[in-house]
């Protein structure tokens, strides 16, 4: 038996939550311990996928408590709208498909994705998950058109069993989820406050959910054909001493835009690949920040491993200062003396060599920013509207000293200095207040906190808006001047814009009244079904800011949702290895509809190859089988309807209709 290699991150959830580099934050293999360095990539092999897409799939016994009101379906909901995230990203090639309902323990031979519920997930976290490959990178490397790489065999996503303090419609659940499924394609941390960022300093929300960087990092890992001509790119080399430092975060940051980076190879070279044609970047690289309390190395980045598996040669440097490029080597603490740097799209600007100074632990680090709604409730890198005074609160390593006092010298100002930051105070034992002033420019803003010898800079401390966030109070059951059932969504800062989220679906917009409401139709779901209903804008806001855990609901009547109670009829019973397969399933009380509807059979041996909706109580599925399974497992979903033994419905074998 081959041995294999178990890659696991976790993200925590709390409140008070072929080039010269490795690019990103990826899992790399090294060939040798001694360079030249080639960093060899994990990731899934697309030639041996269908469409390019991995199938993934949800533990049929679900989580073993939920919070008050909350669902099965909708955390499966939740778990599927994370996952199209990644589908949304138009300059990579993979897909992730979701394929139902499985049973732990099932042995699966195809590459997929599981996401399970267990009661082992360490106290302060919510998830773990990561990819498995065969140990080592020699005797395991595929070669293919885009140079050699170790194939994951399967990800695993494990949830904590008990999510009864945390609904599934909150922010911090589905960004969770989104952070996970990127573990999973074969995505690390970053420090770029991105959804890759732990959750200590991400500022990635249900709204605006992927960040430049993991734009950049995925469609890295896996291009489109036309990708690497759109962006530019920078290379250079760190060095302290005359040595190559190892793992060093090296970002390309400007005013209210989202910064891009990547990892220094062990001998300091390094290449960042998908910065803007458009845009003018401050270069700076800082080193990886020590582990906080749960982390096993620093930001929780498994380091490179050899062809062993081991990763004792690939530790990170961290024992250096912050430093912007200036066009010396020795460059600056200070941004304003940085230099800018515009690079063509399919260019790349060699030389960007960084000669950092050697010193202790970074002073600041890990630092995490609040704002407050009217009603009192906090959030992470928060909204800040241009021309009011906003108060923000910060905590953080090394931002206060004892006795409740700023810790000497310390300093904060934001980069690009489109706003002011003053009245700098303790405020309690762990958190530091601040007032912000926006002036100008919309979007990520980024906050530098400066100690006498050092600089931390911590990207997209709020988000700089012009409007407030979006309220649903209402949520009425309608009939549009079609005849179709309808729902009529009333609040404050809605508009055509808005998206509005049923248990994590999205509502299609019919239209915006003069009044202002939503008239919008839901997605699928059993008739009394009660649903959570929020409000996504396209600034990054959402209603969960003003109203928190007091959220709307609407319930769905018998005219509008299908019936509670269903049945499948599935021909034949038994799937045959190596073929072709009609499947043939005759519903009872479903409401099939063609292009939403989900049909999949607990195991990714099983390939669903096209799914055709004769009527709303019929559908063929054409699939191929590897081995010999029973259609008995089979789940279909449609909206928030999910269709399976496991969840109470009937299904068996009968002559199709």
């Amino acid at each position: 038996m081959k041995k294999l290699l178990v890659r696991s991150a976790g993200i925590f959830c709390a409140l008070a939550l072929a080039g010269t580099g490795s690019a990103y934050y990826y899992y790399v293999h090294f060939n040798t311990t001694t360079g030249p360095f080639v960093p060899i990539l994990e990731k899934y092999d697309l030639s041996v996928l269908q469409n390019n897409t991995v199938p993934f799939f949800v533990s049929d016994s679900g989580p073993s408590q939920l919070y008050p009101g909350d669902t099965f379906q909708a955390v499966v909901s939740e778990i599927r709208s994370a996952a199209n995230v990644w589908n949304g990203v138009s300059t990579s090639t993979v897909r992730l498909g979701y394929s139902g309902l499985f049973t732990s323990g099932t042995q699966e031979t195809a590459p997929g994705i599981d996401v399970e519920f267990s009661d082992d997930i360490p106290p302060g976290l919510l998830a773990l998950g990561g990819p498995r490959v065969p140990g080592g990178a020699v005797g395991s490397v595929t070669t293919a058109v885009g140079g050699p790489f170790v194939p994951i065999l399967r990800s695993k996503l494990r949830f904590n069993s008990d999510l009864s303090q945390l609904p599934s419609f909150s922010e911090a659940f589905f960004v969770t989820l989104v952070h996970e499924f990127g573990h999973a394609l074969g995505l690390q941390h970053t420090l770029t406050s991105s959804v890759m960022s732990t959750l200590v300093t991400s500022a990635s929300s249900k709204a605006s959910p992927l960040g430049a960087d993991d734009i950049a990092g995925i469609s890295q890992l896996y291009p489109t054909d036309k990708y690497l001509s759109t962006v530019g790119a920078i290379s250079g080399r760190v060095t302290a001493k005359g040595k190559g430092v190892n793992m060093g975060s090296v970002v390309a940051i400007a005013p209210n835009t989202q910064p891009i980076s990547t990892l220094t190879n062990p001998d300091g070279t390094y290449r960042l690949t998908g910065l803007s044609p458009k845009i003018a970047y401050y270069i700076y690289v800082h080193p990886l920040p020590p582990p906080l309390q749960g982390e096993n190395s620093p930001a929780n980045i498994a380091p490179p491993v050899d062809p062993k598996g081991s990763s004792d040669a690939f530790q990170p440097n961290q024992g250096f200062g912050t430093q912007f490029y200036t066009g010396d080597p020795g460059g600056s603490r200070d941004w304003t003396k940085a230099q800018l740097m515009t690079v063509a799209a399919g260019d790349t600007i060699t030389g960007i060599d960084f000669n950092v100074s050697p010193r202790g632990a970074a002073a600041v680090y890990a630092v995490r920013t609040y704002g407050y709604s009217s009603t009192n409730i906090p959030e992470a890198s928060p909204p800040v509207n241009i021309l009011f005074p906003a108060a923000l609160v910060a905590s953080g390593p090394g931002l206060l000293q004892k006795g409740k006092q700023l810790a000497s010298g310390l300093n904060v100002s934001e980069l690009g200095a489109s706003a002011v930051v003053y009245n700098l105070q303790a405020y309690t034992s762990s958190f530091i207040l601040m007032a912000v002033q926006v002036y100008s420019g919309l979007g990520p803003a980024h906050l530098l906190f400066s100690t006498p010898n050092d600089v931390y800079v911590l990207p997209s401390a709020f988000k700089a808006v012009n409007t407030s966030p979006p309220a649903v109070n209402v949520v009425t059951a309608s009939v549009d001047k079609s005849g179709n059932n309808v729902a009529l969504v009333t609040g404050a800062n809605l508009s055509k814009n808005t998206k509005i989220l049923f248990d994590g679906l999205p509502a299609a917009l019919q239209t915006v009244t003069k009044d202002n409401k939503l008239m919008v139709i839901p997605p699928q779901a059993p008739a009394g079904y009660i649903a959570t209903v929020t409000a996504l804008n396209p600034d990054g806001q959402s209603s969960l800011f003003l109203q928190g855990q007091n959220i709307a609901t609407f319930t769905y009547g018998s005219s509008s949702g299908t019936p509670s109670s269903v049945s499948l009829a599935v021909v034949p019973g038994t799937l045959a290895p190596g073929q072709d397969t009609v499947v043939d399933v005759v519903g009872t009380g479903t409401n099939f509809i063609d292009g939403q509807t989900a049909v999949g059979f607990g195991t990714s041996d099983v390939l669903v190859k096209k799914v055709t909706v004769l009527s709303p109580t019929h559908l063929t599925a054409l699939v191929n089988a590897n081995v010999s399974w029973s259609t008995y497992t089979i789940t279909v979903t449609t909206g928030l309807n999910v269709i399976a033994e496991s969840q109470g419905a009937q299904i068996g074998a009968e002559a199709s209709q």
